[in-house]
């Protein structure tokens, strides 16, 4: 598989958290001293390190943090392990080509779990078959429209498996989940927790193998030096990201709906929304 792209570039972090925080260019420029053409330049991705350092502060993002995305040096190194694959797959919208979702599998003994749909299930169908795995469930983090696109093909390849939704964000023919709900897969436990604001009731799907937390597949939450975009539940977003993911230890990876797959350590340091 070739390189995931960071899924944000620097001027869409400061576009997510203007929109957070409800602030026009306008009140940006008046707040952060500076001319309004230069905010309009930051917000069309022409990077001035002395324009984006003023708003960072405006924006509660971390300078440092919002500097390194801008000079793009930096990649994350995470693997997944053996018994996870990464799906990803085209979905291009309007003025972005470049879009791709994610979806995964993983698996324990015969028993294997999917996590979202992509925009194409055919991998993933495929690595079902060719491992000779029981498809025992199809997790989905939210309901927006790239996550679930493939469900039909999911569902018409395995027509008993079971689909579990958020039930903040029921969809017909699934079995609805709350937060705290516990599953499994083999020797793999998988607890839900809540990490909504992207939308409106997005579950996260941490997984621990003997007690030891391993991953999480984030959905929307938090990308790999990024977030979904949260203008209706700004705050709740960011608390729920610190207080659900950015707490498991350090070492956990991180699996969003886009973008590569990161960590919770690189995260608390390098992602502008939570960097110290």
């Amino acid at each position: 598989m070739e390189k995931i792209r960071i899924e944000d570039d620097f001027e869409d972090v400061i576009g997510k958290a203007m929109a957070g925080l409800t602030l026009s260019a306008a009140d940006l420029a008046e707040k952060s001293g500076l001319e309004p053409a230069e905010v309009d330049s930051l917000l069309a991705g022409q990077l001035s390190v002395a324009a984006l350092r003023a708003v960072a502060p405006i924006l509660g993002l971390s300078a440092d943090a919002l500097e390194n995305l801008a000079e793009q040096a930096w990649y994350p190194p995470a693997v997944l392990p053996d018994w996870v694959a990464l799906f990803n797959t085209p979905f291009p919208v309007p003025g972005y080509a470049e879009m791709t979702v994610n979806s995964y599998l993983f698996w324990s003994g015969p028993e294997a779990i999917a996590v979202d749909t992509g925009a194409d299930a055919s991998p993933l169908l495929s690595e079902v078959a060719q491992r000779g795995l029981r498809l025992k469930a199809l997790l989905l983090t939210h309901t927006h429209r790239d996550h679930v696109a493939a469900l039909g093909a999911i569902r018409a390849a395995y027509p008993e498996t079971p689909v579990y939704c958020p039930e903040g964000e029921a969809i017909p023919d699934t079995v609805l989940l709350k937060e705290g709900a516990r599953l499994t897969c083999g020797a793999l436990e998988i607890e839900a927790r809540l990490t909504a604001g992207h939308s409106p009731g997005a579950l996260s799907y941490c997984l621990s193998e003997r007690g030891a937390d391993t991953l999480a597949f984030v959905g929307d939450a938090i990308f790999c030096l990024s977030m979904g975009k949260a203008a209706d539940a700004y705050e709740q977003a960011l608390r729920q990201n610190r207080e659900k993911l950015l707490s498991l230890p350090e070492t956990t990876l991180l699996c969003p709906g886009h973008g590569p797959i990161t960590t919770v350590g690189d995260e608390q340091r390098r992602n502008p929304f939570y960097a110290a």
